[in-house]
């Protein structure tokens, strides 16, 4: 499918509102068609609360299997590296593999991470176009295409929690070019960077942006070949901006 090939711009927001399953079926398979009604129904928030959902469930899942020696691996590459004394790295194993409210500090920071950076992608697509492009494109409606295009991302969420299951961490999972590189043990600030970077360019996020894409353009009207390259330029600038902010975070050099 490409983007030309997909339903007529403009037109969907007219379409008859459809109810929340049929709408998260059309974004899989008829994603220019899939935004009719949300110009005066509210509903971004319902496919935010399913995702959610589904994340803190298979976080839950694989908490003790995956989550936890994760870890504890980062704590321990953290002595040995001198950032962190030995005695708190204990402290830390111990709180986050016994005590139940452990749990529910990771689950609250995953709910938060969720809200913050869904809220930042909407208000990086309603700049782009509803600034840059200057088309009617309200915040909601930004919201509304950030939150139902998301739902193209469920089936590598799921692939996420699977490989981490089976190999009990959540390292060295990438479904993007960053499968490439080889694999460290203690990655450096440029190899983080780098995987961030690559990882952008693989299928679910590439069906992310084409679906963002389509919404955009059928929620505003505008050309889809000028929202498809302020969006792609937008999309870039905030991957660099993520791998920048997670080489800063990661430990040595």
């Amino acid at each position: 499918m490409t983007l030309e090939s997909a339903a007529p711009t403009g037109d969907s927001p007219a379409e008859a509102p459809l109810n929340p399953l049929a709408r998260a079926i059309r974004i899989f398979t008829n994603p220019a068609g899939a935004w009719g009604g949300l110009e005066d129904r509210q509903q971004w928030w319902i496919p935010m609360v399913t995702i959610v959902v589904l994340q803190v469930g298979l976080l839950l899942a694989t908490y003790q299997r995956a989550m936890v020696p994760m870890l504890m691996d980062q704590w321990d590459q953290a002595v040995v590296s001198g950032q962190m004394p030995a005695e708190q790295a204990e402290k830390l194993a111990n709180f986050f593999q016994h005590d139940p409210a452990a749990m529910g500090v990771i689950v609250a920071q995953q709910v938060v991470f969720a809200a913050f950076f869904t809220f930042l992608i909407a208000l990086v697509v309603w700049f782009g176009v509803g600034f840059l492009l200057g088309a009617r494109f309200r915040y909601r409606m930004a919201l509304e295409v950030v939150c139902w295009a998301a739902l193209v991302q469920l089936p590598e969420t799921i692939a996420t929690f699977i490989w981490a299951w089976f190999q009990e961490t959540f390292k060295g999972i990438h479904f993007g070019l960053a499968v490439l590189l080889p694999e460290m043990e203690h990655p450096t600030k440029l190899q983080t960077g780098l995987n961030v970077l690559l990882d952008s360019v693989g299928p679910f996020r590439i069906w992310y942006l084409v679906v963002g894409i389509l919404g955009a353009a059928a929620l505003t009207g505008a050309p889809r070949k000028n929202v498809t390259w302020v969006m792609i330029a937008l999309y870039l600038a905030l991957t660099v901006f993520i791998a920048a902010i997670a080489a800063a975070f990661t430990p040595g050099s």
